[in-house]
């Protein structure tokens, strides 16, 4: 297991290894959009979420 990029998602190596794949995989995923090394798949309005009229 590599160990890259644990400073940078503030998880102590303990922490890594006692969490599910998926979840680390989630954390990954928020920082890359969040660096803007990757785009969102999609970009959420309050509109979609709540419809007009209410």
């Amino acid at each position: 297991m590599t160990y890259i990029g644990l400073a940078h998602l503030n998880l102590t190596l303990t922490e890594v290894e006692l969490m599910r794949f998926g979840a680390l995989l989630d954390l990954v995923d928020c920082w890359r959009i969040d660096t803007g090394r990757a785009a969102p798949a999609r970009t959420w309005f309050i509109d979609d979420i709540i419809p007009a009229g209410i």
